[in-house]
């Protein structure tokens, strides 16, 4: 059984993805890793370049993020370039821990079903801080994002989730789930908000768009005290995926503000 994790990445150094820790953390787990680069030109593709030989690296135009299924556009780009009899879809922030990757194997080999579903764990700020009720402002709980290789499988929608054409997915769920620990709010405040006002670019469908100079990001940048999420927030006390036990200022970008904030709220100092 030969498995293919296929993720895209467009200048992942001045956007602050975490791209080159979760294409080495996931080199045990599969045979191939297929990245899609939007034609980075921050040192992105230089820093994937060498990593590892499973590693196949390959650039494109992504065109203009005026509509949601742009992102499964470039996205269904990178799933056809893989080989392997099942496929991962990850974005460069989103980790699978290690401690799921025998059983998640022995789930491919052995089931009946072509789809495997992954349930998130939304960090937000750094590593011990996650959105507890991730549903109030509808972030996904749950993706399915691990497939077989089948010709007639799509990314759709916004790029979060795989499957047939028909969005039925009735019988093709395994009832094996497993983590992934997502770090797309863990992120330089400034670069966080910049990358925000796209992602709403494209989901609404704007196609006119007044361009915004980085250095103004750079002078409001993202909040972490928004009070639409500061009640949704808690303290994160699980295991750390080895990425992040290993490089964990890596994964911290509030200074850890948020963290002994939960804790005094806690009465915990």
């Amino acid at each position: 059984m030969k498995i293919s994790l296929y993720t895209c990445v467009k200048n992942g150094l001045f956007y602050d993805y975490h791209f080159v820790d979760m294409i080495k953390h996931h080199l045990p787990l599969v045979d191939e890793i297929i990245v899609y680069d939007g034609m980075s030109t921050d040192g992105t593709q230089e820093a994937i370049a060498n990593i590892d030989p499973k590693v196949k690296l390959f650039s494109g135009d992504w065109g203009k993020p005026t509509h949601q299924e742009w992102f499964a556009d470039f996205k269904n780009v990178a799933r056809k370039k893989c080989t392997g009899d099942w496929c991962i879809l990850l974005d460069p922030d989103e980790f699978i821990p290690e401690w799921e990757f025998a059983r998640l194997r022995s789930t491919m080999e052995n089931s009946k079903h072509p789809i495997i579903q992954l349930d998130w764990l939304h960090f937000y700020g750094n590593f011990r801080v996650y959105n507890a009720r991730p549903e109030k402002k509808k972030w996904a709980e749950f993706k399915y994002q691990v497939h077989r290789n089948i010709e007639e499988f799509e990314v759709w929608g916004d790029g979060s989730n795989v499957g047939p054409k028909s969005r039925d997915y009735t019988d093709l769920i395994s009832p094996e789930h497993f983590s992934c620990h997502h770090f797309g709010m863990v992120r330089h405040p400034a670069r966080l908000r910049e990358k925000l006002r796209i992602v709403h670019r494209a989901k609404s469908g704007i196609r006119k768009w007044i361009p915004i100079p980085t250095f103004i990001f750079n002078l409001l940048p993202y909040n972490w005290f928004d009070e639409d999420f500061l009640e949704d927030l808690a303290i994160y006390d699980g295991r750390l995926v080895r990425a992040v036990e290993d490089n964990q200022a890596e994964f911290t970008r509030d200074r850890m503000k948020l963290y002994r904030y939960l804790k005094r709220r806690g009465g915990q100092e």
